[in-house]
């Protein structure tokens, strides 16, 4: 049987996220992860810049035999899904309506925060998801533009107390909010998850890097395309920087190595 891979992609770190989500609930499965270093971050480029970055990757990600495509990055799912699926005849998840359809069931006064880029929240297409689902339900959204550059140098890790006075500055309006749920509205931000629950340990965390994977098993199963290996492959590439990548990645896929593309 030809090896068929699950193609994933994001601007950065972030998409790894997914990727430990699908190594762990789906350890079988080949997986090719792209990292567009080259044009990190998305969330500040215009809808026509993110459009075209997508479809860049998608072509790239395309040279292997793709069963499926995950969009591991909530601006480029915002953007450019839509778009993605009219030009590939390819099963493409996002990982917003997930997320969304997930940050409904959970709360229980309908208050739900929203940290993401800026690009995310002025798609404002978690709102839409959102309230087709529950039209009571309030979103509070919180751009967070610092963010992903702390998360990319490693700040998790070497300077807590900076990380630490960053979340406080987006979250503390939204507990102001009394939200009771907050949506991790890029997969960056689910690298800082066991930190924001020190932080705020009483919020229901939602994290769009773990929310898709549900939907991507279901869609193996029903269609009979689970790979029957043992251990799948992994491969890792990168648009820029490939070598100086590791070190910081390595901090959430132990020993990763990525390849220039």
């Amino acid at each position: 049987m030809k090896k068929q891979y699950i193609g994933v992609f994001d601007s950065g770190l972030g998409g790894l996220t997914t990727v430990k989500q699908i190594i762990e609930k789906l350890p079988q499965e080949n997986i090719v992860f792209l990292a567009d270093t080259k044009h990190i971050p998305y969330g500040s480029k215009t809808r026509e810049q993110i459009i075209s970055y997508t479809l860049e990757n998608i072509d790239i990600l395309k040279r292997y035999d793709l069963k499926a495509l995950v969009i591991a990055c909530n601006t480029s799912d915002s953007n450019a899904s839509d778009t993605a699926r009219k030009v590939h005849d390819l099963k493409i998840f996002g990982v917003i309506a997930p997320a969304a359809r997930k940050a409904v069931k959970t709360s229980e006064n309908k208050k739900i925060g929203l940290l993401a880029t800026t690009s995310t929240i002025a798609s404002g297409r978690y709102e839409k998801q959102i309230h087709d689902l529950d039209e009571k339900a309030e979103v509070f959204p919180m751009a967070c533009p610092d963010l992903v550059p702390m998360i990319e140098e490693g700040a998790f890790i070497s300077d807590k107390k900076a990380m630490k006075e960053k979340l406080h500055e987006y979250i503390d309006p939204l507990i102001d909010k009394h939200v009771d749920t907050l949506i991790l509205g890029c997969t960056h931000y689910d690298i800082l998850a066991e930190l924001i629950s020190e932080i705020f340990p009483d919020l229901r965390l939602v994290s769009s890097s773990r929310c898709v994977i549900d939907d991507l098993k279901a869609f193996l199963e029903d269609d009979d395309v689970q790979s029957v290996e043992k251990t799948g492959e992994r491969i890792y590439l990168a648009s820029k920087d490939a070598e100086s990548y590791d070190k910081v990645a390595s901090l959430l896929i132990p020993d990763i190595r990525f390849q220039s593309i």
